[in-house]
């Protein structure tokens, strides 16, 4: 089951409240589109009392459609916009029946579409869309989902009408939502709640509200589950100012709080909510059918911190009414999570044999829902089974355990990559919409000018004399035009400049870390599948050797990274290094530390003659990056037992000398003077290292001497 059904099975267990509404008497009504606007106001009055209040009984909930029906048969057939409005009331009312059977639901809000695009109206084109790519999410019908997500795009391309903008970028960003791509969706979420912000300070419409409050919500949740519980809470506090406004959005609220500030650490407030919202909602539905969702999440929010804290005593009494309201439910979403908090509890106060059963009841749930909740079930079975001493199931739960943690940590890297594609791609698009709506509107202006050059040229031939004067003020229009044309041409190849070098340094980064993240991430991946497939024959020096092996790939791995992340910080405009004096013997040192083991491996000293006191006004960051990679080159590409000496030939200039094993120049030159990004060749952490060079005011130069000695040197152009 997925995200979309669980908000629906969220929603189901909210408030509800009954409201009855007679239908208007339209035989009093004489004027045709007075009874249509009646009637539609009788629709959105049953909508409005059966979508998050919703009608106690089928019946209820199926009038929408039945007055939908009615409605089409009250207006014309060239009405086109009513006709999308009551398509749309008819596709909600099927909804509000039978959510998991959306065949009526798909098809009236398919035809709800069609008809407002001959309505040529953005708002309910939007609304249709909307829907239609939500259901067809559900099908599983990617083709589908994309097609109407594409649908959006151009409606809010082309429209300037900002309450479509709100729903439409509101939409894009439940679309990427769905697709994990979090920043992305913040960033349409984000837009949509800007138009919604300009629309509700300047008018009290409850619907507007209540939609940017849905809005400020969604965000919020987006940051919670980004691990950003600040400023989940900035948003809820945005939108707590409406108060008030809907019972059911300020429970949802409530709950949401809850669980940011045990995120947050903030137990203190989070208890506070709790005694002041949650138990008097739960003294309110103590005797019903009904468990509001927020009642039992924010019970096992609270527990999760306390457990987290190992105060297991405080975490004992929210562990179980979380548990005894999951189980009055009676829902799968809600039961599994009452079942997984229990087991956590059992397992880590040493009563393993009390987790088992919880954790098999829940496994196949949340195999379903949640695969975060399903990894850490699985790890905790694993640790029960081994605590009762079933050691083979414990290793069975413990293997899957490792393949799914490393599937989702695979689909997390795939996922974000996409994330951060998709927002360049936007970005890109963006821009490039903003400079074809300048050429249109230089286009209008040529359009403008061309039409007034033919009424003058009419109005000449009635008046030769006018006509002379007529076409200066043309000539001289034209002129103005043409020197706008020069300016916009050169605006614009100033931007494709910038856009090729922002794909050079983009195929420069992904050639980068393929060049420089293989290797050591390999390492770690062979050394991890030693270590699991063969612990046995690893005795306790060979493991304490074959870890710190690790932990020395891993911080490989991540100096790597910020390597790169220093990297891409020059290749920004308007970035400045950070300089100050900075002691050159210590950054050789520290460097050379790095690759002793290496340097040890083919018995090559390095030895460092540059002075104690020596000093230069550099990054120190950029030249622990330049000489790191220069150093890594020289250990290389030595002769086995030979001598790498460092040292400061003049006061601006840093040198590096090694014997070369092989030598041939040809291929020297290639790697030292290669530009271009190439994942086959060499040369990726010269390249890195030129590039801080240069943001540091040096340059990198390379010698061949005689008896095959290579200098490299790091030379300081204004020392």
């Amino acid at each position: 089951m997925n995200r979309f059904i669980c908000l629906f099975l969220i929603l189901l267990n909210s408030i509800a409240f009954n409201a009855k509404s007679q239908a208007p008497d339209l035989s009093k009504i004489k004027n045709k589109n007075d009874k249509v606007k009646a009637w539609l106001g009788y629709c959105e009055f049953i909508k409005s009392h059966s979508g998050w209040n919703g009608p106690s009984t089928n019946q209820d909930k199926q009038s929408l459609s039945l007055a939908a029906f009615e409605g089409l048969k009250l207006i014309p057939e060239n009405d086109a916009e009513n006709k999308a409005r009551f398509y749309a009331y008819a596709a909600q009312g099927y909804y509000y029946t039978n959510p998991m059977k959306a065949d009526s639901v798909a098809y009236y809000y398919y035809q709800s579409l069609l008809e407002a695009k001959k309505a040529n109206s953005a708002l309910l084109m939007i609304n249709a869309a909307t829907a239609m790519m939500h259901i067809k999410f559900e099908f599983g019908e990617k083709n589908s989902v994309d097609s109407f997500k594409n649908i959006l795009q151009s409606i809010i391309d082309t429209t300037s009408d900002k309450v479509a903008l709100a729903k439409g970028y509101g939409a894009l960003g439940s679309y990427y939502q769905q697709k994990s791509y979090y920043a992305t969706a913040q960033n349409f979420f984000i837009k949509s709640i800007e138009f919604q912000k300009a629309q509700i300070d300047t008018t009290h419409n409850p619907e507007l509200i209540k939609e940017y409050l849905g809005e400020c919500y969604t965000i919020a949740q987006l940051y919670l589950e980004s691990g950003h519980p600040d400023k989940s809470l900035n948003m809820l506090r945005e939108g707590q100012r409406f108060k008030g406004i809907s019972e059911l959005l300020d429970m949802r609220y409530t709950g949401l709080f809850i669980r940011a500030f045990t995120k947050n650490g903030d137990i203190d407030s989070a208890l506070k909510y709790l005694q002041n919202n949650i138990i008097p909602l739960e003294i309110r539905f103590k005797n019903s059918n009904t468990v509001p969702f927020e009642t039992i999440m924010s019970n096992a929010s609270v527990a999760e911190f306390y457990l987290g804290q190992k105060l297991y005593e405080k975490a004992l009494p929210y562990v179980n009414k979380a548990g005894l309201l999951a189980e009055k439910s009676d829902e799968p979403l809600f039961k599994y999570k009452g079942e997984q908090l229990k087991a956590r509890y059992f397992s880590e106060t040493g009563q393993p044999e009390k987790a088992i059963p919880l954790l098999l009841s829940a496994l196949p749930v949340s195999s379903q829902f949640s695969k975060e909740d399903y990894i850490e079930e699985l790890k905790y079975m694993a640790l029960s089974q081994k605590a009762v001493g079933n050691t083979l199931e414990a290793l069975k739960y413990y293997g899957q355990y490792a393949n799914e943690l490393d599937s989702l940590t695979k689909e997390k890297m795939s996922t974000n990559f996409a994330d951060q594609e998709t927002r360049y791609e936007t970005s890109q698009k963006e821009q490039r919409i903003t400079s074809l709506n300048n050429q249109n509107r230089l286009n209008v202006l040529e359009l403008q000018n061309a039409s007034r050059t033919r009424q003058l040229l009419i109005i000449g031939l009635f008046a030769l004399g006018i006509i002379s004067l007529l076409l200066y003020f043309i000539y001289r229009n034209r002129e103005k035009l043409n020197k706008i044309l020069n300016g916009r041409n050169s605006e614009l190849d100033a931007l494709n400049t910038q856009l090729a070098t922002a794909n050079e340094t983009k195929a420069k980064l992904f050639g980068i870390i393929g060049h420089d993240l293989r290797s050591p991430v390999g390492r770690i991946v062979q050394m991890l599948k030693i270590q699991k497939e063969n612990p046995g024959m690893l005795n306790e020096e060979s493991k304490k050797h074959h870890e710190e092996n690790l932990k020395r790939a891993s911080e490989s791995v991540l100096e790597t990274m910020e390597d790169l992340l220093l990297w891409s910080k020059s290749q920004m405009q308007h970035f400045k290094p950070e300089m100050r004096n900075v002691l050159i013997t210590e950054v050789v040192e520290k460097e050379s530390s790095f690759l002793k083991e290496h340097a040890d491996s083919k018995n090559i000293v390095i030895k460092n003659e540059i002075p104690e006191r020596l000093s230069l006004k550099t990054d120190e960051s950029f030249l622990e990056i330049i000489i790191r990679n220069l150093l890594q080159n020289a250990v290389k590409y030595s002769s086995n037992g030979s001598t790498i000496l460092i040292n400061a030939g003049e006061a601006n200039r840093l040198n590096i000398n090694n014997k070369i094993a092989d030598v041939n120049r040809e291929n020297l030159e290639t790697v030292f003077q290669n530009k271009s990004v190439n994942s086959k060749r060499s040369g990726l952490g010269i390249q890195i290292s030129k590039d801080l060079a240069a943001a540091i005011g040096a340059k990198i130069v390379f010698e061949l001497k005689e008896n095959n000695i290579l200098e490299s040197s790091v030379v300081w152009e204004n020392a």
